[in-house]
């Protein structure tokens, strides 16, 4: 019984992510623990073995992201590693592609001598973009895991959504900065609903919109709506791009 109110919850989840946007793609999430006396630069010389490997064996490798953690109260996780893919299909043939190659087949076991992993799936929706992000790495990521108030669905999301869009548009400070939500497709019990995640240039970037946040007029009944609609858990992290889109 577990088993399928498990399964349930991920069907109605994945729906409400796919519901109410076009514009969903698929992001694969690696949450990484370095093996003892392992670090970032063992990391990314793994990093480059697999895109010495996926040129071999003329395999397109995934735009992908490392998180680290900056300011987090409950992570247990070294790094998170984030692959991007243009939809499910095109997640499906890398995957499959990769499964049938013997070079990146050694490509697994290289990462698997640096960090220990587990690995989720989930659609990622663009809610927010001001239209003028303008970022030099690492970037400040703002993430919240958040399960959705009883009742909520792709409806009051689209509202709160279309709040957001409304509220940060107002804001020059947010016009260098974008907004995400990641809904996973893969889950347990524990599994939040959904993330939100946004991205700043900097420690002081990041700061200034928080404050344009707090002292605007609009801030304060977003936030309720927010506080409505589902309850989060906050973090900061550091991020970069370790793989750039293929030419």
């Amino acid at each position: 019984m577990e088993r399928i109110k498990i399964i349930f919850a991920a069907f109605l989840v994945f729906a409400i992510a796919t519901s109410w946007s076009a514009q969903a793609d698929v992001r694969e999430v690696f949450i990484c623990n370095y093996l003892d006396g392992k670090d970032m630069g063992d990391m990314m010389s793994a990093r480059d073995y697999y895109l010495k490997q996926a040129k071999k064996a003329g395999i397109d490798a995934p735009n992908s992201f490392v998180w680290t953690p900056y300011k987090t109260s409950s992570s247990t996780s070294d790094l998170l590693w984030f692959s991007n893919y243009e939809n499910l299909a095109a997640f499906a043939a890398t995957a499959d592609a990769q499964a049938a190659s013997p070079e990146m087949t050694a490509v697994q076991a290289r990462f698997d001598s640096v960090v220990k992993c587990t690995s989720s799936l989930g659609t990622r929706n663009l809610i927010f973009d001001g239209g003028g992000l303008d970022v030099t790495p690492p970037v400040i990521i703002t993430s919240s895991a958040c399960n959705l108030t009883p009742g909520v669905g792709a409806a009051e999301l689209k509202d709160l959504w279309g709040h957001v869009r409304a509220t940060l548009g107002g804001m020059d400070e947010h016009k260098n900065g974008v907004f995400y939500s990641y809904t996973p497709i893969t889950t347990s019990s524990s599994t939040p609903d959904l993330f939100l995640y946004g991205v700043s240039d900097t420690v002081t970037d990041w700061a200034s919109k928080r404050a344009a946040f707090a002292a605007s007029q609009a801030g304060p009944s977003l936030g309720r709506h927010f506080q409505a609609v589902m309850e989060c858990n906050n973090s900061l992290w550091m991020g970069q791009q370790v793989v750039p889109p293929q030419e």
